[in-house]
């Protein structure tokens, strides 16, 4: 069941990164057209730069989830490298993706918040309801909450796994890590 749930969220991250992909080409597009009419018409578009904001917004946010599943988030290895065992690894990682999952969960709760003034509140030169991009956020920050949900569990069957217990991490082992995160 658990692993069920798990592939479905992999395949909707998939969905979700064509639909990264598709608000970065079209915001380039919307920011290429802005330049152009700029320089070459002199005529500057109301709508472009409020269109591409929106965009890289929606990019960043629902790319989050992305980076934590593919391990792609930035964070400061020091206390990681210290830890010299596999468990010991695997419970700081672990540990990790419990702050994140709570600091997701505050965010998107505070993103609730803004639901009511968004519900009236429009966009300056689109006017479209800013409801929609308070929804991205919270949206955001629970598929993120959720794909750290599932770190945590891969790190805890690996804190669990009998095989882990007493398994020093060897120096290619954190070569091979750093080749990883280069990657």
């Amino acid at each position: 069941m658990f692993a069920t749930i798990e592939n479905l969220f992999k395949k909707f991250q998939t969905l979700l990164l064509g639909l990264i992909s598709a608000a970065l080409l079209i915001m380039m597009v919307v920011i290429f057209v802005q330049v152009f009419t700029r320089y070459v018409i002199f005529y500057s578009l109301p709508w472009s730069e409020e269109l591409s904001r929106y965009l890289f917004v929606f990019i960043v946010i629902c790319g989050i989830n992305i980076a934590v599943t593919q391990d792609k988030l930035i964070k400061i290895d020091a206390i990681q490298t210290v830890v010299k065992t596999v468990r010991g690894r695997a419970a700081v990682s672990m540990f990790h993706a419990i702050v994140g999952m709570i600091a997701c969960i505050l965010i998107a709760t505070y993103a609730t918040d803004l639901f009511p003034v968004g519900r009236v509140q429009k966009s300056a030169a689109m006017r479209i309801p800013m409801i929609i991009m308070y929804s991205v956020v919270f949206t955001g920050y629970v598929l993120s909450t959720i794909a750290l949900f599932f770190k945590a569990i891969e790190h805890l069957r690996v804190l669990m796994d009998p095989k882990t217990k007493g398994v020093l991490v060897t120096k290619e082992q954190e070569l091979q890590e750093a080749m990883n995160k280069e990657a």
